[in-house]
C-alpha cells in the first residue's frame, strides 16, 4: 500500500495501527486480531491506553450522573 492508503486506514510507517483519537502509533501490527488487542473499540478502532482510560474515565462519570438525575438526586 501507499502512505497515503496506510495514513487513510491509520496505518504507520511501521504497519503498526495509529490511535484513532490522537494518531500515535500503538503497539499493534495492522494485521493483529482483535482477540488478541487491548483498549480496541469495536466499530471504532485501535486506542492507545492513554486515551482508552481517559475516554472511559469520562463514560463512567457520564454515566453516573446519568443514573443520578433518574433517580431525581
Amino acid at each position: 500500500m501507499s502512505k497515503e492508503e496506510n495514513e487513510l486506514l491509520g496505518i504507520s510507517p511501521n504497519g503498526k495501527d495509529l490511535c484513532i483519537s490522537c494518531d500515535c502509533e500503538t503497539k499493534y501490527s495492522h494485521d493483529t486480531s482483535i482477540e488478541y488487542r487491548t483498549h480496541y473499540v469495536e466499530g471504532a478502532g485501535q486506542l492507545c491506553e492513554k486515551c482508552y482510560d481517559t475516554i472511559m474515565n469520562k463514560l463512567q462519570t457520564v454515566a453516573a450522573q446519568v443514573e443520578k438525575d433518574e433517580k431525581g438526586l
